[in-house]
């Protein structure tokens, strides 16, 4: 059985460590590793303080088969990479006159003046392999032995990808050719239950002995199932994952809204234009947030607006809501049902509120409310409306975003439900 190969995501810049810049570096690359069969275990943030960088890169070294580091390969003082592997490593700097004759047709190639810094990136740790970087002036390099691969990169994203494809992953496979499998991830999207409730219903699935692992990770509103597969071959892979989804899928009727980048107002959107209705909020909960999150995934012609409600309705709110704003569904319902009524194409979608009494005292800046959401149309349930109803507390911004989402997540099980009768 081939030996697992872990890896490590080391990112350097003291920019990182301001607040200000989101390292996307290492969530790519840990994809693109995991992808290649290397079990990332490890990310690595590190400011441009030399003696710190030298003890990352050697603690990765001694840690993990595959290391990968960006940032800190330019021409500027605090880029420190080159010194620090040398000084990590015991290396010489070697200067390399064909990166320089390069680096001087390239700014003569743009037009700019080559200051006597730029020089820098030609200088490379003594016996390293060169990274070649066709979309930048900083090359990359690379640390090998028998067991080790530690590479080398510049922190802009595009010289980073390129570079990786076209040199990092080649190299990978080339160095342990019989070691490093594929890995195929699917992150199942759930709404409507807690991360709790979630590993309740999976947990015997999680054992971190099998093939596939299953895991959770919870956000607000939301919960992640992610399942992820290792094997020789696409073939193999499938053939691992099928079973777990079936099983993952029946376990979770009624909550998996969508896989990968899907978002939940894009797969109630996608149900709303394969049933060619057309969808009208009436919102008197939550100020906007509701249609702020689904308009913007709605097709123009399947949707209808919506209005923002300043009134929070009684406990009778769907019903008052309707009479004042759809008259002529509510008429429909009286009437019990009428044929020319039924041809219509709308549905709305409900949500008002009021005060929780049974809920203890709270502060000024937060809230409790019983929401009520429902979802109505001529088209479904003989024009009646379909109703939950659910508590909400705390902040009193975040209690109507959740309100939003579960209104939306209500709405997408409606039309689950019915999506086979059209």
């Amino acid at each position: 059985m081939a030996r697992e190969i872990f890896g490590e995501v080391i990112s350097t810049g003291s920019e990182m460590m301001l607040g200000r810049l989101v390292d996307t570096n290492s969530a790519w690359l840990s994809e693109a590793l995991n992808s290649a069969g290397i079990k990332v275990v490890r990310h690595t943030s590190v400011g441009d303080d030399l003696p710190r960088i030298i003890k990352a890169f050697q603690r990765a070294w001694e840690d993990h088969n595959v290391i990968v580091a960006t940032g800190g390969l330019g021409p500027t003082e605090d880029d420190l990479t080159r010194q620090a592997v040398a000084e990590a490593f015991g290396l010489e700097l070697e200067y390399h006159e064909e990166l320089a004759e390069e680096l001087r047709a390239q700014f003569a190639t743009r037009g700019y003046t080559l200051t006597e810094n730029n020089l820098r990136q030609a200088w490379l740790p003594k016996g390293s392999l060169l990274v070649p970087n066709s979309w930048g002036t900083a090359p990359g390099f690379a640390l090998c032995d028998d067991d080790h691969l530690m590479v080398f990169l510049p922190g802009v994203p595009v010289e980073m990808k390129n570079m990786t494809r076209d040199w990092f992953l080649p190299q990978l496979k080339k160095q342990f050719p019989s070691e490093n499998g594929l890995i195929k991830t699917i992150i199942l999207k759930t709404a409507g239950l807690g991360e709790s409730m979630v590993d309740s219903m999976v947990g015997d699935l999680m054992r971190a002995d099998r093939n596939p692992t299953v895991g959770l990770l919870a956000a607000p509103d939301m919960v992640r199932v992610v399942v992820a597969a290792k094997g020789s071959s696409e073939a193999e892979i499938e053939s691992l994952l099928a079973p777990t989804l079936a099983e993952l899928e029946k376990r979770l009727t009624g909550h998996i809204f969508g896989y990968g980048d899907t978002t939940l107002p894009q797969a109630t959107a996608g149900l709303i234009r394969k049933m060619g209705l057309s969808l009208t909020i009436l919102d008197a909960a939550t100020q906007g947030r509701l249609s702020g999150a689904l308009s913007p995934a709605m097709d123009p012609n399947n949707w209808g607006g919506a209005q923002e409600l300043p009134w929070q309705p009684t406990v009778s709110g769907v019903m008052e809501i309707l009479r004042l704003y759809a008259p002529d569904s509510v008429h429909m319902m009286e009437e019990q049902g009428h044929p020319s009524r039924r041809q219509s194409r709308e549905i709305r979608l409900i949500t008002t509120s009021r005060p929780d009494t049974e809920a203890p005292a709270h502060n000024d800046d937060e809230t409790a409310l019983i929401i009520e959401n429902a979802v109505q149309s001529e088209t479904l349930n003989h024009g009646r409306p379909i109703v939950s109803h659910f508590r909400l507390g705390g902040a009193r911004g975040r209690a109507l975003s959740r309100a939003a989402v579960l209104a939306n997540f209500h709405l997408w099980q409606v039309l689950r439900q019915y999506s086979n009768d059209f």
